[in-house]
């Protein structure tokens, strides 16, 4: 895989496993549909620990309407504490407050930076919200699984824990009580994770992986003075191969003359995607900045109809999926109960 595409892949790998729960150590490459692969040893299992255990809090991607100041909804026999209320279901008060007890430990014990006051106030703040829009998430992907009929049987969650567990009893009480938590609650929360898996599974295979695709050539630098040296030269008539093998920075292309391949929407970084798909076949772009420098792109051929490729196929998925749960959220009545900011 190329060095964006591995890139976006970590990223996707990352923001699934936000919206599932998942508990994962380190960044790795998405498969679809990808059930929870944590265990009782690693790390706690919130909506923040994929994330945490980069050392980092990753702003949500998906639009956060604004907080809205009203009360909590209640029951003619009582009031509901909740964090939050998705299409009139509320999110549990006391479910928010322990998943966020439970990723400021974990951030507390992984982080080895020390930091200002401030920083911390500014951390906790992103926390709180990354983990009650990973509860919002949830909540909407379960409204959708039952509105499909999909569920997930006690059989399936009792097995699932047991092939976690293992044999090693002791360490996974141990890990529940060194996390505050109780055989029901991780029993509640892996049904969830297994219950967003295999919903996750049943909207993807109703999309068809045979997209438009372009296949494109790039050249990266880390300068713009560089870039335009090399573009100059692309105007003066050079080949664009021979100039890739000579100056580009992405060492996983630069020897196949840039050579990306071909790729559909939503794997490639959104500015790459936006001039490669603008562009005819045996078209140039300009300078092109990304995060990860300066790109010159040229198109070499496009075609409307092409399936997408096994090892593009996860990353994929999981953008589409991402696109699902974004479009549910501009549709979902959702109140925020306690204070973001």
């Amino acid at each position: 895989m190329h060095t964006i595409q591995k890139h976006h892949a970590c990223t996707a790998a990352l923001l699934l496993g936000l919206l599932l729960a998942a508990c994962a150590k380190g960044a790795t490459s998405p498969t679809a549909p990808t059930r929870p692969s944590y265990t009782p040893v690693s790390t706690p299992v919130t909506a923040a620990t994929a994330t945490l255990a980069q050392g980092q809090i990753a702003t949500p991607t998906v639009h956060t309407p604004a907080v809205q100041p009203v009360q909590p909804t209640s029951t003619p026999a009582q009031v509901i504490a909740a964090a939050a209320i998705v299409n009139g279901q509320p999110i549990s008060l006391q479910e928010y407050e322990a998943q966020v007890a439970m990723a400021v430990n974990a951030l507390s014990q992984q982080s080895a930076t020390p930091q200002t006051a401030e920083e911390k106030a500014a951390l906790l703040t992103q926390l709180r919200r990354q983990i009650l829009d990973a509860l919002i998430d949830q909540a909407l992907i379960e409204q959708a699984a039952a509105r499909e009929g999909i569920t997930i049987s006690e059989e399936q969650v009792e097995a699932e824990m047991a092939r976690l567990i293992g044999d090693d009893t002791a360490k996974f009480e141990e890990w529940l009580q060194a996390n505050g938590m109780t055989r029901e609650s991780f029993k509640a929360q892996l049904k969830q994770q297994l219950l967003s898996a295999t919903f996750q599974e049943h909207v993807i295979n109703a999309m068809s992986p045979i997209v438009e695709q372009v296949h494109a050539r790039h050249i990266l630098l880390l300068s713009e003075e560089e870039a335009m040296e090399v573009f100059l030269k692309l105007r003066a008539g050079e080949n664009f191969a021979a100039l890739a093998k000579q100056y580009s920075q992405d060492r996983s292309t630069k020897d196949n003359g840039g050579d990306l391949g071909f790729f559909p929407r939503g794997v490639m970084p959104p500015e790459i995607e936006a001039v490669a798909f603008g562009l005819n076949p045996g078209q140039t772009s300009g300078i092109v900045k990304t995060s990860f420098g300066y790109h010159i792109i040229e198109v070499v051929e496009k075609d409307p109809a092409r399936k997408v490729s096994d090892d593009m196929l996860a990353t994929w998925q999981q953008k589409k999926f991402l696109q699902w749960l974004a479009e549910q959220r501009a549709l979902a009545k959702i109140q925020y109960l306690v204070p973001l900011e």
